[in-house]
C-alpha cells in the first residue's frame, strides 16, 4: 500500500513541484537579488508567523481526523478555531507596525496575507491526506503552482516585481480551495455545534508542537534574516534562491514518501497495534533514504548544469559553492521529519521534540553569527547542516530512551549506498559538461542505473510485492445477493 500510495502522491505532488522549478527558473530571470531577497524576507516572516499560530491546529486536524467521524461538529471547531488564530495574527501584526519598522506595512501586510493563505491551503491538504484521496489533493496543488506561476509572472512583468510575485502566490494558492470551501465549510458559523471536548484534545495534541515547530523554522528561516542585517538583502537573494532550488528538489521527494507514509503508519498503530506500526515506520524510512540519498549524491555532481539550467546568470556562481552544504542539509531535514519525528507524533510525546529542536536551533543560530564574517553564504549554509544533525543525534537518543529502539532499517540503507555508488560509477564518464542536453542523458543514465541496482539489491521485497499484486488481481469478487435472491 504505501509503494501504491508514494506513486500516486509523486503524481499528484511531482508535477507541481516541477511548476515550482520552472517558477525558480523563470523568477531568478525575472528579479535582481535585491528584490529576490525581499521576497525571500516576506516567505521567512510568513513561514514563522505560520509555525507561531496555524501549523498546530494543521497537525492536531491531521492526527484526530480518524477518531473524530467528519461531524458538523469537527468542522465547525476547526472553522472556529482558523477564524480565532486569524485575528490574533492580525493583532501581531498592528502591534509590529507600532513598534518596529523593520519590515515596511506593504511588505508586512503582504506577509499577513501569504501566511493566513498558506494556513488555508494546508489545512484543507492536511484533510485530503487523511482522506487518503491523493488524486484530489494532486489536483488542487497543481492547480495552486500553475495559477500561482501564471499570475505571478504576469505581475512580474507588469512591473510590481517582488510584491507582484507575492500577490500572485496567494491567489494562487485560495483559488483552488474555493470548491472544497463551498462542500466543507460554508459562510455559515454555529456556535453551539462546536465541540469545546474535540477542541481540547488539538491544542492538548498541537499546542506542545507550537515551540518545536517554530524551532524548527529558525533553523530553516533565520539564516535568511541574519544574512540580511549582517550581509545585505542582495546576499539573503542569492542564499535564497539556492537554498530554494536545492531544497525542493531533495526535501519535495522525501515530502512525497511521508504524504503517503504518515497516514498508513497512524493507521496500522489504531488497527494492528505498536509493533505493526514501527514495523511500517521502518519500511517509510527505507524508501525516504531510497529516494533521499541518490537525489543529494545526484544533484551534488550536477550541481553545475543544474545551475546553468535554472538560475538566472546573476545567481548561477554562488549556487554552485552553496549546493552541496544545502543538499545535505535537505537530506537531513526529511529524515529528522520523518523517519525519527514521526515516532514523536505516533505516541503522542510531542513535547519530547522540544529539546532536540531547542539545542539545534540555539546553535544554528549561534553558528550562522559566528561564521558569516570569515566564511560568508557557506558559513550559513554549514551551521545549517550541524544544527539539523544535532537535532537527528538528540532526538535519536530520546526515543532510544522512551520509546524503545527507533526503527531504523539498517540493511536496507546499506543497499541504498551500494545502489548510489553504482549510480555514481555509471555516472562518472558523462560528467563535465553544463549544457542542457548532456544534463538530461546524465539524469537518464543515473536514474536507469540506480533503478536496476536497486531491482537486483532489493529483488526479494520486489518478489514479495510482486506477489501481493497479483494476489489481489486474482482474487475472486464475491456478489452480495439479497434475501429474496
Amino acid at each position: 500500500m504505501l509503494a501504491r500510495h508514494a506513486f500516486a502522491y509523486l503524481l499528484s505532488h511531482g508535477v507541481p513541484a516541477l511548476v515550482g522549478f520552472l517558477g525558480i527558473a523563470v523568477y531568478s530571470r525575472m528579479l535582481s537579488p535585491e528584490q529576490y531577497g525581499r521576497y525571500a524576507l516576506v516567505l521567512a516572516v510568513s513561514a514563522l508567523v505560520n509555525a507561531i499560530v496555524f501549523e498546530w491546529l494543521k497537525v492536531s486536524v491531521l492526527r484526530h481526523y480518524k477518531s473524530s467521524k467528519q461531524s458538523e461538529a469537527f468542522y465547525m471547531t476547526v472553522k472556529a478555531a482558523f477564524i480565532g488564530l486569524m485575528a490574533g495574527t492580525l493583532a501581531l501584526a498592528g502591534v509590529m507596525l507600532l513598534v518596529s519598522d523593520w519590515l515596511s506595512p506593504p511588505l508586512l501586510f503582504l506577509a499577513l496575507l501569504l501566511c493566513w493563505a498558506q494556513a488555508w491551503y494546508q489545512l484543507n491538504l492536511s484533510l485530503l491526506r487523511a482522506e487518503l484521496s491523493p488524486v484530489r489533493y494532486g489536483r488542487v496543488a497543481f492547480a495552486r503552482s500553475l495559477l500561482g506561476l501564471i499570475l505571478g509572472v504576469l505581475l512580474i512583468a507588469a512591473g510590481y516585481g517582488e510584491i507582484g510575485l507575492v500577490i500572485g502566490i496567494v491567489v494562487g494558492l485560495v483559488l483552488p480551495l474555493l470548491p472544497l470551501f463551498w462542500q466543507r465549510w460554508g459562510w455559515h458559523f454555529r456556535q453551539k455545534a462546536m465541540d469545546y471536548t474535540l477542541l481540547r484534545q488539538f491544542a492538548a495534541y498541537g499546542l506542545p508542537l507550537t515551540l518545536t515547530l517554530l524551532l524548527g523554522m529558525v533553523i530553516h528561516q533565520s539564516d535568511r534574516i541574519i544574512i540580511s542585517e549582517m550581509i545585505g538583502i542582495e546576499a539573503t537573494g542569492m542564499y535564497a534562491v539556492t537554498y530554494d532550488l536545492t531544497e525542493q528538489t531533495i526535501f519535495t521527494l522525501m515530502l512525497i514518501i511521508n504524504l503517503a507514509a504518515f497516514p498508513l503508519a497512524v493507521k496500522a498503530l489504531e488497527e494492528k497495534g505498536e509493533e505493526a506500526a514501527r514495523e511500517q515506520v521502518k519500511a517509510n524510512t527505507s524508501l525516504l533514504l531510497a529516494i533521499g540519498i541518490p537525489a543529494l549524491c545526484g544533484l551534488v555532481v550536477l550541481r553545475e548544469g543544474v545551475a546553468e539550467l535554472f538560475l538566472g546568470e546573476a545567481f548561477r556562481e554562488t549556487a554552485v559553492l552553496l549546493m552541496p552544504y544545502i543538499a545535505v542539509g535537505a537530506l537531513l531535514k526529511g529524515f529528522k521529519l520523518y523517519g525519527v519525528d514521526i515516532m514523536f507524533h505516533l505516541y503522542k510525546q510531542t513535547k519530547l521534540q522540544m529539546v532536540p529542536v531547542a539545542v539545534a536551533a540555539i546553535a544554528n543560530v549561534i553558528l550562522t553569527i559566528a561564521l558569516l564574517p570569515t566564511y560568508g553564504l557557506e558559513g550559513a549554509a554549514f551551521a545549517t547542516v550541524v544544527a539539523y544533525g544535532l537535532a537527528i543525534a538528540l532526538a535519536w537518543l530520546f526515543i532510544n530512551k522512551q520509546m524503545g529502539r527507533l526503527p531504523f532499517p539498517g540493511k536496507d540503507f546499506v543497499k541504498v549506498l551500494c545502489a548510489t555508488a553504482i549510480m555514481l560509477l555509471c555516472m562518472w564518464p558523462f560528467l563535465g559538461s553544463d549544457h542542457w542536453g548532456m544534463l538530461i542523458l546524465q539524469v537518464g543514465i543515473g536514474g536507469l542505473s540506480y533503478g536496476v541496482a536497486c531491482l537486483l539489491l532489493f529483488r526479494k521485497q520486489v518478489q514479495l510485492m510482486y506477489k501481493k499484486v497479483n494476489r489481489k488481481r486474482n482474487q475472486p469478487v464475491i456478489e452480495k445477493r439479497g434475501d429474496g435472491q
